[in-house]
């Protein structure tokens, strides 16, 4: 009898197992049955992702990536006080949430295996701490002082330093150069999808943005975007050991170019030349790539089309009243620069009120100019700590250019340089460092390139 019993304890248990799980899965039946379709779905696909980076990181880390090509906008309320802030809303992106999401499995991971260990110690730490404690310190004070929509205010600080979350997971996670190559794939297959989709807009005759941008689009982020991504891809063109990586990274460049042309955003033309310029100085074989240059131009120069000869024309050519266009010389320029150049007057005179910790994010309202917004949000102390940030990653880049032995690596490490370059020109007339479609992909390629050290300084 005491043997037949012990048989039947697991029989039992297993009973009492699917009992209890019937009586759980009946609330959650009645509740998919009472929902609306999409919710169940997306609790779903979040239990899906968050299932999948837990049982393996590079899951979701690929799947962040994915969504930098489809990330329909979630509009949460106005952002500011008055004028065009106030029109604006507090956007989540699908991006913004999968991000989140990613985060909190992250962590679920660590906990479960306690050999990943805390957050990996690395260059920027102290910079990217130091960023995040001034722009939660102003925004909190701001709060205090009744300058700011708490709710707003704080959702605002979370948008501004999630990225963050991807350098940690992305350096945490890759420790075989192998990794950081399929990462890398999946980035630059993702931004050969966003070209061709530039492309298709092209014959349309409107300015090629990203998917999901809203009604009108943003062609300056699509801009940001391929600057970077052209940076990397052109250093991996001229210097990846692989010939088959080297013919597809440079046809990706050949393709970037004229949908990068086709934006008509000045602020990333800029850009692209600064990123170009940098290439010629980094890479060895700069004979090729400056031959490749000007016979571009060339070609630019034969075949403009009209629409970029206009757009340049524009710029210096205003028919706007004076009162509405700004004089440079004999010049007159048009009133999106002139509107842009008063912004930054009247930031200046707002950051005089207060000028060591700033209005608090979103305090001072809409500004669409990184480094005036940076000062007057969180005060100069925030703006030290921005640009500590900045130089910190610009020595990482070098430092990683000048040491790695790995090709793949050196080539990387030179075309975030390069994009990094452009990234600050393409800052002056846009708030590049807050733009998910080209941070996200940023910071996940400057985790690469820290991580590829730290790969080969453990190897050695």
């Amino acid at each position: 009898m005491t043997v037949v019993a012990r048989a039947a304890l697991p029989v039992a248990r297993r009973g009492f197992l699917l009992a209890g799980a019937a009586a759980a899965l009946v609330p959650i039946a009645v509740w998919i049955g009472r929902a609306p379709l999409t919710l169940p779905l997306v609790v779903a696909c979040g239990g899906i992702l968050f299932a999948a980076v837990v049982l393996r990181a590079e899951a979701g880390l690929i799947i962040v990536i994915g969504s930098m090509l489809l990330s329909p906008e979630i509009a949460l309320g106005s952002a500011g006080h008055g004028g065009l802030e106030a029109s604006r809303s507090v956007v989540l992106r699908t991006e913004d949430l999968i991000l989140m999401l990613v985060g909190f499995a992250w962590l679920a991971r660590m906990a479960i295996h306690k050999d990943l260990g805390a957050v990996r110690r690395t260059s920027l730490n102290g910079a990217i701490g130091a960023y995040v404690a001034c722009c939660l310190l102003s925004t909190l004070l701001g709060i205090e002082a009744g300058r700011l929509h708490p709710a707003v205010a704080l959702c605002y600080v979370l948008k501004y330093v999630e990225y963050f979350f991807i350098f940690f997971i992305t350096v945490n996670y890759v420790r075989t150069p192998r990794q950081m190559e399929r990462l890398l794939a999946a980035l630059l297959v993702t931004a050969a999808l966003i070209t061709l989709y530039a492309w298709w807009q092209i014959p349309s005759g409107a300015r090629p943005s990203a998917p999901f941008e809203g009604a009108t689009g943003e062609p300056n982020t699509l801009g940001g975007y391929l600057v970077l991504i052209f940076s990397i891809a052109c250093a991996l063109a001229l210097e990846a050991p692989n010939s088959r990586v080297r013919t597809a990274c440079g046809l990706l460049c050949a393709a970037i170019v004229p949908a990068l042309l086709a934006t008509l955003s000045r602020s990333s033309w800029l850009a692209f030349l600064a990123s170009l310029g940098a290439l010629v100085l980094l890479l060895p074989r700069r004979t090729r790539l400056l031959g490749a240059a000007t016979a571009g131009a060339v070609l630019l120069c034969l075949f403009m089309p009209g629409r970029i000869e206009d757009r340049l024309a524009y710029t210096f050519t205003s028919t706007a009243s004076a009162s509405e266009s700004l004089q440079v010389g004999r010049l007159h320029l048009d009133t999106s620069s002139s509107a842009r150049i008063a912004s930054w007057s009247a930031a200046l005179q707002g950051w005089k009120q207060h000028p060591v910790l700033g209005w608090g994010v979103t305090g001072f309202g809409f500004l669409d100019a990184q480094y005036f917004r940076v000062l007057v949000e969180i005060g100069l102390v925030g703006f030290l700590a921005f640009s500590v940030l900045v130089l910190a990653c610009l020595r990482a880049f070098r430092r990683a250019r000048a040491t790695l032995r790995a090709p793949v690596a050196r080539a990387l490490a030179a075309g975030m340089l390069a994009g990094l370059a452009g990234i600050l020109v393409h800052s002056i007339g846009t708030n590049t460092f807050l733009l998910i479609r080209i941070m996200e992909p940023f910071w996940m390629l400057t985790g690469l390139v820290i991580a590829a050290t730290g790969i080969e300084a453990e190897a050695s």
